[in-house]
């Protein structure tokens, strides 16, 4: 199975809830690649699909990928795929999933020094990451991304409205601003940790 037919594959299963048939997708296509190289293909779907409205399913997702396969953790090699995109997409339904079920059963019976260890190495990870991604976002500018602020609805008061043409606007920087505080809420956990 190629990693185009498996990100079909793994979309049309989600369209129709499949838990099973995602199960499958992701056990078929391990049999022909190295962990590793799944572990990157994993990754790529997820930050593809990844939005906040959409976090519980992708760390469902990631859940399932650990518990069927826990060396696609990949938690002692250089490139940990699955760690980076945790961190990248800044998302702590995906981080506490992967310390659930990847970080927690790979420290358990480690003396606490080790711990302490592999904990800074993930903060170190986390500040470096976050250092790269931060100064590449772009202002919003009203008036040139976007027309104006939101306006009230007479009807209902608890409602905003947003001009059509900002949408897709607005979207990304809900999930740009979602990214930044996750990545400070994991780093401020990866801190405590270690």
């Amino acid at each position: 199975m190629k990693k185009e037919e498996l990100f079909k594959n793994l979309d049309e299963c989600f369209s129709y809830a499949d838990k099973k048939g995602l199960l499958e997708n992701i056990q078929e296509y391990q049999k022909e690649i190295s962990e590793e190289d799944a572990s990157r293909d994993f990754a790529e779907y997820i930050y593809l699909n990844f939005t906040t409205y959409k976090a519980d399913a992708m760390a469902g997702l990631l859940q399932m990928m650990i518990r069927d396969n826990p060396q696609l953790a990949l938690l002692k090699f250089p490139e940990n795929f699955l760690y980076r995109l945790v961190i990248i997409k800044g998302s702590t339904d995906l981080y506490e999933c992967f310390i659930e079920e990847a970080i927690e059963p790979f420290l358990k019976g480690k003396d606490k020094d080790d711990q302490l260890d592999y904990y800074m190495d993930l903060y170190t990870t986390a500040i470096q990451l976050n250092d790269k991604f931060f100064p590449t976002y772009v202002p919003c500018i009203k008036g040139v991304h976007f027309n104006g602020a939101f306006s009230t609805n007479e009807e209902n008061s608890a409602l905003s409205l947003i001009e059509t043409e900002d949408f897709k606007t607005m979207d990304d920087v809900v999930e740009k601003y979602n990214t930044i505080i996750g990545r400070r809420d994991i780093i401020a956990d990866l801190e405590k940790r270690s």
